[in-house]
């Protein structure tokens, strides 16, 4: 088992590059690829039932001996008051698309995340070295848990505000997460528009408030990246639209080549396809939404609703009803295996600052 000081130490070498999570994405493969090339893998297990996390925990261990993360979503986002009159309208709306695609039934809305309790509870018994959580504080009694078997513990924060509480509950990283960030905001202190704040803007106002590391995410695909978050104050990087392309993770097919052919204007965010703003490549279903907004479901009721028709065109390869969580960076993604893509970023880092420091002599 690593020492707390060693694992934080690790996130303040030459080369900080931390997988983001990307629930439903992670695999394995993916995280221990990661870790093995010196950066910091990351599974999102939010939505991985307790028994199937654990054995993903020991996969990950066989494929590797570096520290890796798991993250879970803070356990106030598990419940929801859903009824009848909100479901009826969402289930007739999704009825068309669902008879378009001869996908069958729309399906009941189910609990498709946690439980947290028992979720954390392997993350304790398998002693896993770092620990992160998305959607607010993790439970303070749970960070003292954590903590208690020398783990460190990682937050999202989208505000100053954020990453102030954050840090009073005990979290020993703050991960900066600026307006460009794909996948789901993190906000959870202020309603989500006051969230929407720049990496670049965002990242040293958090560095000058609080006391420990800052990750920075948000945009972040390459070393030219890398080296502007140190500049503005970060300890590293967290990326994961830059993962995307690589062939260990379990994103479907349609969903890469998405990525690959996405351009600087082709996302947006949205609450259409989970209930909770989520930065994703534009396609049909978001379009088709957009006058639709009122019938959404709170989250995570709204991405339970919508399991068979995203699953369904997915398999027909049909990008329209898909959500594809990405970034404002994405059409800088390279398909290169993550282990490569790390060496890649980290000569290229190697170069950005050499030339940077030749300039500045000259």
């Amino acid at each position: 088992m690593w020492p707390k000081t060693e694992l934080i130490d690790l996130l303040k070498i030459a080369h900080p590059i931390i997988q983001a999570p990307m629930a439903g994405a992670s695999t394995p493969e993916l995280v221990a690829a990661v870790s093995n090339a010196g950066g910091l893998g990351s599974y999102g297990g939010a939505a991985t039932p307790p028994a199937n996390l654990r054995s993903i925990i020991r996969q990950i261990r066989e494929l590797t001996d570096q520290p890796f993360a798991v993250n879970l979503f803070a356990p106030a986002v598990e419940a929801y008051q859903l009824m009848p009159e909100q479901q009826t309208p969402m289930s007739e709306l999704l009825t068309k698309w669902h008879n378009e695609l001869n996908a069958g039934p729309v399906p009941e809305p189910i609990p498709i995340l946690g439980p947290f309790r028992d979720q954390f509870t392997v993350l304790l018994e398998e002693k896993v070295p770092v620990f992160s959580f998305h959607f607010g504080p993790a439970p303070i009694e749970a960070i003292h848990k954590i903590h208690a078997i020398g783990s460190i513990v990682l937050a999202t924060a989208t505000t100053v505000r954020e990453a102030k509480a954050l840090v009073e509950a005990g979290v020993d990283i703050i991960i900066a997460q600026g307006f460009e960030a794909g996948g789901h905001r993190g906000t959870f202190a202020v309603p989500y528009e006051h969230g929407l704040i720049g990496t670049a803007a965002l990242v040293p106002q958090i560095a000058d408030a609080v006391s420990v590391p800052v990750v920075a995410a948000g945009g972040i695909m390459d070393a030219r990246g890398i080296v502007a978050a140190f500049a503005l104050g970060a300890s590293g990087v967290q990326m994961g639209t830059a993962f995307l392309s690589c062939p260990e993770n379990n994103i479907p097919e349609v969903y890469r080549q998405a990525v690959l052919k996405c351009q600087d204007e082709d996302t947006v965010i949205t609450e259409v396809f989970s209930g909770k703003p989520a930065r994703a490549i534009r396609n049909r279903f978001i379009h088709e939404m957009e006058n639709n907004k009122d019938k959404v479901l709170p989250f995570p009721a709204q991405m339970s609703i919508g399991r068979v028709l995203r699953q369904t065109s997915a398999q027909q390869s049909n990008p329209d009803f898909v959500s594809m969580w990405a970034g404002q960076g994405t059409a800088l993604t390279e398909a290169l295996p993550a282990g490569e893509l790390i060496e890649k970023m980290i000569q290229e880092f190697l170069a950005v600052t050499a030339s940077l420091q030749l300039k500045s002599l000259s």
